[in-house]
């Protein structure tokens, strides 16, 4: 797996074993190729918006045959001759993938998303549009992320999972636990400035106290 990170080894470890697996947004095309490796798939498909970044994921994949994989020039599923089973859609904006998914009439059964930010949006565009989510949760790799595996189905989430993720609340792993401690230090901080309107004032310490019942 060459220059797999372990970021990236998450997001393959949630792929579940298909004939037609697509990469949007595919970048390099690392995920495709741990894809093929790993026997996960039959063949994959591989878009991105850049014609130049497409080019990197077609030199890395140029040794398993055209037979294997397919590139596309797509910004999302747009130009896509078949619709994969499952598809991986990582390192880009919550919104960003809410605007992929919006546009396709008819989606893969699987998603497996990983938003950069607005993770929130994502997980309300899901439940709302035929979507149930089976695994919603942070990890940490340097950074953290949030990823969603989601199939087609219905789902219902409280106000606090579409906020925090249903699994992130469920199970509290190290990853998020984390990350809430560090937004609740830096929620402290700020409310030790001593030029705090009070209606900023308010919200702040209404957010600390919501962390601090989340951390539990």
């Amino acid at each position: 797996m060459n220059k797999l990170t372990d970021r990236l080894k998450t997001i393959c470890g949630e792929i579940l074993p298909c004939k037609v697996l697509a990469d949007v947004g595919c970048d390099h095309g690392y995920i495709a190729k741990a894809a093929l490796d790993g026997g996960k798939c039959e063949r994959v498909i591989v878009s991105d918006i850049s014609a130049k970044s497409l080019e990197k994921a077609v030199k890395l994949l140029k040794d398993y045959g055209e037979g294997r994989f397919s590139a596309i020039v797509s910004d999302g599923f747009e130009n896509f001759i078949e619709m994969p089973e499952e598809s991986v859609i990582a390192g880009m904006g919550g919104e960003e993938i809410n605007g992929i998914l919006k546009k396709t009439e008819v989606l893969p059964d699987k998603l497996i998303l990983q938003p950069m930010k607005n993770t929130e949006k994502v997980r309300r565009f899901l439940v709302a549009n035929g979507f149930e989510i089976l695994k919603d949760y942070t990890f940490c790799d340097v950074k953290y992320y949030d990823l969603i595996v989601a199939k087609k189905g219905k789902d219902f989430y409280s106000e606090d999972e579409f906020e925090f993720g249903r699994d992130n609340l469920k199970f509290k792993n190290a990853a998020f636990i984390s990350l809430l401690k560090r937004e609740y230090e830096n929620t402290e901080i700020r409310l030790k400035n001593g030029n705090l309107k009070e209606s900023s004032k308010v919200k702040l310490l209404e957010r600390k106290r919501k962390l601090s019942e989340v951390m539990k």
